[in-house]
């Protein structure tokens, strides 16, 4: 909102299809999810950006531009927007875009390696621990396990994937200092399980988004995005988070096989994506060479920089990569307001982004 304030423009932020209160379908059964995927939703975004602005258009004595912002999934599609309707957006700002549908994304667990070792060794050491501790506790008595981290619902395969992301969400979003800190404090804590569970809560790591119990509800839920989500990395976007090659701060059971597993128990089909098609259809990495007037920017420990564009070659399409080295630098860390104490790479990166509008709006 503060490019949009400094051009006295217009901001607004379109419903995704099947998101909130926008269901095209009666109900979530399978056969009605076919009509949610990112190719439909740019058409959506496409079609809403040529009626809305009709009534401006025709008031101006000048073509009104479009420019398309979002951060992760949404900064993907800020970049395919103007990759496939250059007619319709004038550029694109695309904050850790994950423009490549990576099949076996094994990158992402080694960039939160990466993050975690800035802060030491130890903070590796505590979560390998953990990993081998509540494997440990599951597989003598399940029940417990589920008691202490409040998921009597889940089976051990969607409580791999959620008990990975309490480590993994806060590294993403720039609080691995904090997540390091805290592990230091509870390892031999007696209830080091329960101070855990409660930890991922805090940082909105919510077993519910994991389990197969509400990600088979096929129920419309205006407040829930369980099943939406699965569906589209599952059918068509991948980024599936395979254990590093190295030292894995994830399950070692998490590979592809588990990953097809978890897509065909979340829906009773064998759902799993072709990303040789999706990425065929919007270039992938080499959307760099193809399109023009995009910024791509990451943070420098997000690890979904590995599925983005960290760097660009000199262009005269105006192609711009920002990597942003500061400590804490995670996922659409630019997309934040400007606050006292940020960090000058993160300023500077901003400014960059200002430039770079004034001379696209101008």
């Amino acid at each position: 909102m503060e490019l949009v304030k400094r051009y006295k423009g217009i901001g607004v932020a379109l419903e995704h299809r099947y998101y909130g209160e926008s269901f095209p379908v009666p109900d979530m059964k399978l056969e009605n999810m076919k009509f949610l995927s990112h190719t439909q939703a740019l058409a959506d975004l496409a079609h809403f950006v040529t009626q809305f602005k009709k009534p401006f258009q025709n008031q101006a004595n000048h073509r009104i531009k479009v420019f398309c912002a979002g951060g992760s999934y949404a900064g993907a599609l800020a970049a395919w927007a103007r990759f496939k309707y250059p007619h319709v957006f004038d550029g694109a700002l695309s904050s850790s875009g994950v423009v490549n549908a990576v099949l076996d994304f094994y990158e992402f667990d080694e960039q939160v390696r990466t993050s975690v070792l800035k802060s030491g060794k130890e903070c590796e050491r505590n979560i390998v621990t953990l990993l081998g501790k509540v494997k440990d506790l599951w597989m003598k008595d399940p029940t417990l396990v589920k008691k202490k981290y409040r998921v009597v619902f889940m089976e051990w395969d969607d409580f791999m994937f959620y008990f990975a992301d309490i480590f993994v969400i806060t590294v993403q979003y720039g609080h691995r200092t904090q997540l390091c800190d805290f592990l230091k404090t509870i390892m031999n804590d007696k209830n080091v399980h329960e101070k855990l569970s409660e930890f991922g809560m805090r940082n909105r790591v919510v077993p519910t988004s994991y389990a197969f119990k509400f990600i088979r509800d096929t129920k419309l839920d205006y407040y829930n995005n369980y099943r939406q989500w699965t569906y589209q990395f599952c059918s068509s976007l991948a980024y599936f988070n395979t254990p590093g090659r190295e030292v894995p701060l994830r399950f070692k059971e998490m590979n592809l096989t588990y990953w097809r597993r978890y897509c065909e128990k979340s829906f009773f089909a064998p759902v799993f994506p072709d990303t040789v098609h999706t990425n065929t259809l919007y270039g992938d990495v080499d959307i760099v060479n193809q399109a023009s007037r995009i910024i791509f920017t990451n943070g420098i420990e997000d690890p979904w920089q590995w599925a983005g564009i960290r760097s660009v070659k000199p262009n005269d399409r105006e192609i711009k990569a920002i990597l942003i080295n500061c400590t804490n630098c995670g996922h659409c860390i630019d997309l934040h307001s400007p606050r006292i104490g940020d960090p000058q790479a993160l300023k500077d990166a901003r400014e960059e982004i200002k430039t770079t509008f004034d001379k696209w709006v101008n």
